[in-house]
């Protein structure tokens, strides 16, 4: 693996297309040959891979989401399950609080020495070390956070049948576990206002309702950004396609986020761009239109160029879109990731022309990333 001077993510064209950036993690440990055990704990192989793989597909923001589900609760106890080749994910079939007393033995972690927050400390400082900067940082936001110690089941039981045990519980996490934390992080980088992106795929119909998203979600976003002292978002929900009512979950998501509006496939596909961008220009809000997993994995690429012409045609004109690449799969081919890449500059192109159907695209050629890799060194 390459190593030396610097490595700064791909950004020259930024400003004349609609960026695109991605969610890779374990597909970053495929590419680069990297046992994900070691991609998931040891920070400079992190690093260096993340912002290589940021390079090789010409991202215009630094891929660098880890595991993010699993840090909190692993620091508090929580088991975690490192699946060879795989992402680690929480063991939801042992709850750390089981029972609703198990909340009492609970002690608030350490950053410095709880779990794999020390490695997050870490990573952090290595962005900066080598890509010369640090946008933001990710936590747990607070619902998924949890579900993760607490399971979906007893969470959801809670909120009906003891909801002073419920509210309790989320006064803990936001107080004691991820306020502190989050502090943490910020003060070990020297940047107070650093962005705090949380990530929140559990607070996703139909897995809740809306009004349970006013009480669970939203309020507990704004008591954590209230304590972080501001610049700090939840987004990563689900589901706008099964709320029942797509423009109250849109103002609820927009609470957690301000200005910007994240839809995600399969619900920004069955929702429909012109819908998500009829509310994006009436509240003065920026789109992140999330492509399909599963798409990209299978594709084929005509398929995945085609979705990504659509959500450029329908959404991006004003200028306030950009494409994010939904979770890559291990074993996505790199040359689908490559021809979304390049749909994005060629359709996305700004200004982007009346008739989109004008613009010419060819599917690109390019080295596999472990000749990349050589030719860099």
């Amino acid at each position: 693996m390459a190593t030396g001077s610097k490595t700064k993510p791909n950004s020259t064209e930024a400003a004349q297309h609609v960026a695109v950036g991605a969610q890779s993690n374990d597909h970053s440990a495929h590419l680069a040959g990297v046992p994900t055990e070691r991609f998931f704990t040891d920070a400079d192989t992190f690093v260096r891979v993340q912002l290589l793989v940021t390079e090789y597909y010409g991202f215009d923001s630094p891929s660098n989401f880890w595991d993010v589900y699993n840090i909190e609760a692993e620091a508090l106890g929580q088991r975690v399950v490192y699946h060879p080749g795989g992402i680690p994910d929480a063991d939801r079939t042992r709850p750390l609080i089981g029972t609703p007393s198990d909340l009492d033995r609970l002690s608030p972690p350490d950053p410095y020495t709880s779990g794999r927050m020390p490695w997050i400390l870490q990573i952090n400082k290595k962005y900066l070390e080598m890509a010369g900067k640090l946008e933001r940082a990710y936590f747990t936001a607070p619902f998924s956070l949890a579900v993760n110690i607490r399971g979906y089941e007893n969470l959801v039981a809670d909120m009906f049948e003891r909801p002073q045990f419920a509210h309790r519980l989320f006064h803990f996490l936001c107080d004691d576990v991820l306020g502190p934390y989050i502090e943490t992080m910020r003060k070990e980088v020297d940047i107070p206002d650093l962005l705090m992106d949380g990530r929140d795929a559990w607070a996703s119909p139909p897995m809740i309702s809306l009004d349970m998203m006013d009480e669970y979600v939203v309020a507990y976003t704004e008591r954590l950004r209230n304590h972080a002292g501001g610049n700090l978002i939840t987004r990563g929900n689900w589901g706008d396609a099964k709320s029942r009512d797509p423009e109250r979950f849109f103002s609820q998501k927009c609470l957690c986020s301000p200005g910007s509006l994240s839809v995600l496939d399969p619900d920004l596909y069955e929702v429909g761009p012109e819908r998500v961008n009829a509310y994006a220009r009436q509240h003065h809000v920026s789109v992140a239109a999330g492509v399909d997993a599963t798409l990209l994995k299978d594709g084929p690429v005509e398929a995945i160029v085609k979705r990504i012409k659509l959500y450029i045609d329908k959404m991006a004109r004003t200028g306030r879109c950009m494409i994010h690449l939904n979770q890559i799969a291990a074993e996505t081919p790199p040359e689908h990731v490559h021809a979304a890449v390049a749909a994005c500059h060629a359709y996305g192109r700004l200004p982007i022309p009346e008739n989109i159907d004008d613009v010419h695209f060819e599917t690109p050629g390019r080295e596999s990333f472990t000749d990349f890799i050589r030719g860099r060194e």
